[in-house]
Order: C-alpha cells, then structure tokens, then sequence
C-alpha cells in the first residue's frame, strides 16, 4: 500500500509538472514569421523590410531593416523582443528590449525604456494584415506574408 501511494504521489507531481510547461504556451495561427516588404522610396530608392516573429512561448520579435538602393543586403535594422498577448484580434506587444542591427550583430540598448503596442489583425491563408495605431489620427495598415 505504502509503494502504491508513492507512486501516485508521483504520478500527480509529474501530471502537474507537464501541464505547467504548456501554461504560455500560445496555439493559435498567428504563431509563425512574417514578412512584409516595401516598395522602394522614390526620392532615394532606399526600401524596408518588417519581420514579425510571434513564437508559441508567447514571445516576438521584431525586425525593421533598412535596404540601399538595389541591394539585397541589410544596410542596417532595429529589433524589438518581448512577451505578446492576443486578446480577440488585437495583439498587444510589450517591447521589452529594443536593440540595433548593424553588420547583423544586435546591440541592444541599456537605456531603452519598455513599451506597450496594440496592433488589430486579421489571418487570411498565408496573408496577415496589421493594422497600427502610431498615434490616433494615422493608422498604418500593412499586409504580411507567412516565411
């Protein structure tokens, strides 16, 4: 009796071990990479690249890269990290850590003060609209394709 009550014991911490792992675990489509390329400026021929990484740990990341005129090459970027949440179709990111891309090695900065971002989406196949609220008054909408 006593050896099958220390395995039971053991069987339930085990059980609550395993479910504890899941707890931030994210299941939903948005989980994956995605791209969203610009179209060169037309004053400098300069164009973007925005990488949205939402992992199924609940963390993104980030990545806005600056590309020269006909080149493939980063010229230089930003990066963003932090815990994400999804609350109907609104994400709210929490910058957590911002850094700089350069010669792609990350700095990030020390000084960098954390914020919060909400952003409205919609999923539609391999496509994922952001919309984002800089500021009231000018909501940027882009269209991102799944990597």
């Amino acid at each position: 009796m006593k050896k099958f009550f220390i395995f039971a014991i053991a069987l339930v911490f085990g059980a609550l071990t395993f479910t504890s792992c899941d707890k931030n675990k994210v299941d939903s489509p948005l989980v994956g990479t995605w791209e969203y390329i610009t179209d060169p400026a037309p004053d400098s021929g300069w164009w973007g690249v925005y990488i949205f990484t939402f992992k199924a740990d609940g963390t993104f990341n980030h990545i806005d890269e600056a590309h020269a005129p006909g080149s493939e090459e980063m010229h230089d970027g930003f990066i963003w990290t932090g815990p994400y949440e999804i609350n109907g179709d609104i994400i709210t990111i929490h910058k957590a850590k911002m850094g700089e891309i350069i010669d792609d090695k990350i700095s990030y900065y020390d000084d960098y003060e954390p914020e919060d971002e909400q952003m409205k989406f919609s999923l539609s196949g391999n496509e994922l609209t952001i919309t984002r609220y800089y500021d009231t008054d000018y909501p940027w909408t882009a269209v991102y394709h799944k990597k």
